[in-house]
């Protein structure tokens, strides 16, 4: 019997691991056709509308007005947008409708509801009278006993305590089943009651609503009341967290219609203000990238009729849509990309087309174990230029161009994902803005900035930056750039990345032009080889019977080398600008033009360094003057000595004694070092120190060349024999 038994538990057993194993590849595949329909699923928008109450709209009118935004946005964009217009909740509307071109995806989401519970032992006491631990059901007398070993009991009675604990509340589910009362501001509680109606079909929300209650006080008072266990969960604000920290712990709280759920939820949102200004309606239209959490630039338009108003906010909305683009594959010069939703459309010219001559911004962004972004990083001074297609769908590729090497090169895994929105400047012109790092509110004055088209070699001087350390770059012209053949990487995934396409399309002509670096490189193995030949052998004497040495052929000119290389005219003004301060260069900085109406830019404080770099080129013109004077001087010693007056020749050598002297130009180089690389005045960074101690050793090297003290001996001895 007890083998039959344990056959069936073997079998249910063998049952369940195929059945889990199942799930896990449904799951696996499931997750893989995910990544493959990247470019058929549509873009799910979400259009919030505030329209001023001063343009006495009904309720029946806004909603007309949200159905024809929708029939107008279905014109644009066909089957790539999925899309819901509704009116801006109530804790929102005002910030969009009045203040938004300054409101931030942070300021949306500082209002977000997030649960806490009380920590402190009183809260746990409260629970526990709140939640008593069941009562253990009456053993049968007939049932054979079981003996526990001690630990097994207290293993249990510990489970069971844990279970009955304020601990074991990790979810919001959890808490509305176990916590009977949750506090929250009047205020907040009456926009609460506003949101929560649409959601009120599902039992759960309803129970929420149920245990959730205003609370009359401060929030110092509901600090107080947290801590002494009178209060044990409370919804507070995002933005007032830090300061319930010391009495409760946070919990995931999703409620659905909050920004935060409809960020997880929405691709794009649109946010659209409707306010009348003067005899005319002020319409203006913001995108917020759900993905990223990042503010686009305002579209804004005037209308004079409120029929006008749907077709308006549809048409700005297209206007400040940015497409997304996912970066599967980089190297330091090329990366693959996958645009979104691209597969679903049925003609050329589409708002959400992405193609060569575009750029995009990439930005990163990494997740927490609950999905929640912990990192949304966008790359300073980085930008990604399209330049060829390799299928016909959805995958391009790109070329980067950055200002720090491997800046996209990040580790790729689950929580960690990169992608690109299409850039679309908006500003007459840019202001470059250089300030020093560690130095708060500081300007870097008068530094060079030189522009160079991307990928070529021209380079033209710019400006330098005023007392505020600015420079404005208004150039508006469409660069043509150069990019290396994609097919040439070394990483597989990018060069292989045509190869591998089912509907593969053809790479443009590239052109060969000459190579500057291997030509640098043939030049200098030139004039090696021709050193060589001019230099006589080591081992050759004045023996005459040494044969003559032969005639050396002359060598070769070098060839001219060339590499294939790609062109193509970009659809904004991307250029790459280079700071320099003295004779040393401190960024390259990629900037289009346009885009932002200030770009900031922190260099390393180079102001000891250029100080330093003065010293020493007044040290490196004074050992020039000091060699002219030697020659002089020794020119003139020997003359005296010559005609025997060793008087003057004396006088001569004396002078030529107080000249400095390599010791004193040491000591003097010392100085400006000590001097340089002090801390006193705050620390360097390795950068600065580097280029510094290089300066120090150019010096170094030339006094030892040319200063040297042997000259004063050989006169003396000069002057002694002729006596």
């Amino acid at each position: 019997m007890s083998r039959l038994v344990g056959l069936k538990t073997s079998i249910a057993s063998f049952s369940l691991a195929v059945l889990l194993s199942s799930v896990v590849l449904l799951c696996l595949e499931l997750s893989a056709h995910a990544q493959e329909v990247w470019e058929y699923s549509p873009y799910r928008v979400k259009v919030w509308v505030s329209v001023s109450p001063t343009l006495s709209l009904s309720d029946e009118s806004e909603r007309e007005i949200h159905r024809q935004i929708s029939e107008y946005a279905e014109l644009n964009f066909g089957p790539t947008w999925a899309i819901q217009v509704e009116s801006t909740p109530d804790a929102l509307f005002g910030s969009v409708l009045y203040r938004l071109d300054d409101l931030t995806a942070d300021q949306l989401l500082a209002r977000e509801l997030i649960l806490v519970v009380g920590k402190s032992d009183e809260a746990k006491a409260e629970f526990l009278i709140m939640n008593p631990p069941p009562p253990k059901p009456p053993e049968d007398p007939k049932a054979p006993k079981k003996k526990r070993t001690k630990e097994e009991i207290e293993n249990m009675a510990d489970l069971e305590a844990r279970a009955a604990s304020l601990q074991s509340v990790r979810t919001l589910e959890a808490a509305i089943q176990k916590i009977k009362h949750i506090a929250i501001q009047p205020l907040q509680y009456a926009g609460m009651k506003r949101d929560i109606v649409p959601f009120l079909d599902k039992k759960q929300w309803v129970d929420f609503k149920e245990i959730v209650k205003p609370f009359q006080g401060t929030n110092e008072e509901l600090q107080n009341q947290l801590a002494s266990g009178k209060i044990i969960g409370a919804l507070v604000q995002k933005q007032d967290l830090e300061k319930f920290k010391k009495v409760a712990r946070t919990l995931p709280t999703r409620l659905p219609w909050q920004p935060e759920a409809l960020l997880r939820d929405n691709d794009k949102i649109f946010l659209a203000s409707v306010d009348k200004v003067g005899e005319s309606i002020r319409i203006q239209v913001k995108e917020l990238d759900s993905f990223v959490r990042r503010m686009g630039e305002i579209a804004a338009a005037d209308v004079v009729c409120k029929q006008d108003i749907a077709r308006t906010v549809a048409e700005l909305a297209k206007v400040a849509f940015s497409p997304i683009v996912r970066i599967e594959e980089t190297d330091f010069k090329t990366a693959v990309l996958r645009v979104k939703a691209t597969g679903l459309l049925t003609k050329e010219d589409h708002p959400i087309r992405v193609l060569p001559g575009d750029v995009l911004l990439p930005i990163i962004r990494r997740d927490d174990p609950n999905g929640n972004p912990t990192v949304l990083q966008t790359i300073p001074f980085t930008f990604i230029a399209i330049t060829e297609k390799i299928d016909s769908v959805s995958r391009l590729y790109g070329a980067i161009f950055t200002a720090s090497r491997g800046a996209l090169s990040t580790a790729k895994n689950r929580r960690t994902q990169r992608v690109g929105l299409k850039v679309s400047p908006t500003h007459p012109e840019t202001n470059i803005k250089l300030g020093m790092q560690r130095v708060p509110d500081s300007s870097f004055v008068g530094a060079e900035i030189y522009r160079r088209t991307p990928g070529s070699e021209d380079l033209e001087m710019v400006g330098r930056t005023d007392w505020r350390g600015v420079l404005t770059i208004g150039v508006s012209d469409l660069p043509t750039i150069q990019y290396d053949p994609p097919g040439e990487s070394k990483t597989q995934a990018i060069s292989n990345a045509r190869k591998l396409a089912p509907e593969p399309v053809a790479p443009p002509e590239y052109e060969l032009v000459d190579d500057p670096v291997a030509a640098n490189a043939a030049s200098t193995a030139s004039a090696d080889s021709l050193a060589a030949v001019k230099e006589p052998s080591k081992n050759s004497g004045d023996d005459e019977n040494d044969e003559p040495p032969k005639k050396a052929e002359s060598p070769k000119a070098p060839e001219v080398t060339k590499r294939a290389r790609g062109f193509i005219q970009i659809n904004v003004p991307l250029y790459l600008y280079y700071v320099k301060n003295g004779s040393t260069l401190l960024a390259r900085l990629p900037i289009v033009n346009g885009m932002k109406s200030i770009e900031q830019a922190d260099l390393p404080d180079d102001r000891r360094r250029l100080e330093t770099e003065g010293l020493l080129k007044g040290m490196q013109s004074e050992v020039l003057d000091i060699v002219i004077r030697r020659k002089v001087l020794e020119s003139r010693i020997k003359q005296e000595i010559a005609k025997k007056d060793l008087v003057k020749a004396e006088k001569l050598l004396d002078e030529l004694k107080r000249v400095k002297s390599f010791e004193k130009m040491s000591e003097q180089v010392e100085s400006i070092q000590r001097r340089a690389l002090s801390t006193e005045k705050g620390s360097l960074l390795s950068g600065v120190v580097k280029r510094i101690e290089s300066m120090l050793d150019v010096t170094r090297q030339l006094m030892q060349k040319y200063l040297q003290d042997t000259l004063v001996r050989t006169l003396e001895t000069e002057i002694i024999n002729s006596k």
